[in-house]
C-alpha cells in the first residue's frame, strides 16, 4: 500500500519547495488497469503504478520516486540528531506528548507524530499537515547546515536498505554541491487534496464497497496550476 502519498515539486531557480499531498483514499484511476480504486491500492501494483496514476490525475512528469517506510524515518530523524517540527495543537500519542508549535522530536517521535490521526476534529486531514510539517522540518534542517550537507554521502549510506530511489548519485552531488556555494534560503509551501468521503467498489477488491474520497475537481485544478 502507498499511504502517505506526496508530490514533492523543486524550483532551484527560485528555491522553492511545492509538498502537494494526496489523501490515501484518493478514488483515482490506476494507470495501467483503467479501472477506479483508492490511490493507497495502487502500491500493490509497484512503485511505477504509484507514479503514473499521479502523474495522469495531475497532468504532470515525476521525474524522480522516493519510496519509504516507518524505518527510514526514525533512522532519518536520529541521525539528523533530531528536527524541530511544528506541531498546530497539543496532543499526546504512543506514549509522547507535543505541545502547540515547535517541539525537537527524535525519529520515534517524529513517527508517531506523522501517524497520528485520532486526536484531531479534522482526523485524516491533519494527520497530512502534520505528515507535511514533518518534511518541511527535515528539509530545513538538512538545507540550512554545512555539517548535514558536507555528509550527506554517510547519512544515505545510514539508510542502506530501508528506501527505494531512482535518483542517481550524481544528481543528489550536484544539488548538494548548489547550495554548498551558496547556502540559499528556501520557501516551502504545503497544499493538501481535498474531496467527498463515500463507498464504492475498487478495483483491488472488487464489488466490496469500500470508504474512498471522490475528487473535489477544483482543488484538483488548482494543484495543477501550483505545480506548474
Amino acid at each position: 500500500r502507498s499511504d502517505a502519498n506526496i508530490l514533492a515539486t523543486i524550483n532551484t531557480k527560485t528555491h522553492e519547495v511545492l509538498i502537494t499531498s494526496i489523501p490515501r483514499d484518493y478514488y483515482v484511476t490506476l494507470y495501467s488497469k483503467g479501472a477506479k480504486d483508492k490511490l493507497t491500492h495502487s502500491g500493490i501494483y509497484g512503485i511505477n503504478e504509484t507514479v503514473s496514476t499521479v502523474e495522469e490525475l495531475l497532468d504532470t512528469d515525476i521525474n524522480y520516486y522516493i519510496r519509504v517506510n516507518f524505518t527510514t524515518l526514525i533512522k532519518l530523524v536520529d541521525t539528523l540528531g533530531g528536527v524541530d517540527v511544528y506541531s498546530e495543537y497539543d496532543f499526546s500519542t504512543g506514549g509522547y506528548h507535543f505541545n502547540k508549535g515547535y517541539n525537537h522530536v527524535n525519529g520515534a517521535q517524529a513517527l508517531a507524530f506523522s501517524r497520528e490521526r485520532y486526536s484531531f476534529g479534522s482526523g485524516d486531514n491533519q494527520r497530512i499537515k502534520n505528515q507535511q510539517h514533518v518534511i518541511e522540518a527535515v528539509i530545513n534542517k538538512v538545507l540550512n547546515s554545512t555539517t548535514i550537507l558536507t555528509k550527506y554521502t554517510s547519512i544515505l549510506e545510514s539508510l542502506e536498505g530501508s528506501f527505494q530511489t531512482n535518483i542517481e548519485q550524481n544528481d543528489i552531488s550536484n544539488l548538494v554541491k548548489e547550495q554548498l556555494d551558496n547556502m540559499e534560503s528556501w520557501t516551502i509551501d504545503n497544499y493538501s487534496l481535498t474531496g467527498t468521503g463515500s463507498s464504492s467498489a475498487t478495483y483491488s477488491m472488487g464489488s466490496q464497497k469500500l470508504y474512498v474520497m471522490l475528487p473535489n475537481e477544483s482543488s484538483v485544478e488548482e494543484a495543477k496550476n501550483n505545480i506548474q
